[in-house]
């Protein structure tokens, strides 16, 4: 499966419109197509129903942060911090990081 290239201001701008809806959408198709890259036995689905329980959803953060630290080349703990703290620069640095992916 290849990666997606979106434009990174769409992804936090229609999330914002969306009330966050996209954003489940977004998280679903950038879980899968990371633990395709990273070759993880990971189940998207899974991680995008683990946002919706309380405790379940930091590790399941943690887990897609560990993954997008992985394709990107930066700190998954860094990435864990920011998603905590301001999610849509966390948004901004995932989808960026993948759509280098995407021209490779």
């Amino acid at each position: 499966m290849a990666v997606k290239k979106r434009n990174p201001w769409f992804v936090i701008i229609a999330s914002f419109v969306t009330f966050f809806i996209y954003a489940i959408y977004w998280f679903y198709s950038t879980a899968k197509e990371m633990i395709e890259l990273t070759k993880s036995k990971s189940n998207p689905l899974l991680w995008t129903v683990g946002l919706f329980i309380p405790l379940v959803n930091l590790y399941v953060i943690w887990k897609y942060c560990e993954a997008a630290g992985q394709v990107g080349n930066r700190s998954n703990v860094l990435l864990f911090v920011v998603w905590i703290i301001f999610i849509p620069l966390a948004m901004y640095w995932i989808q960026t990081d993948l759509n280098k992916k995407a021209e490779e």
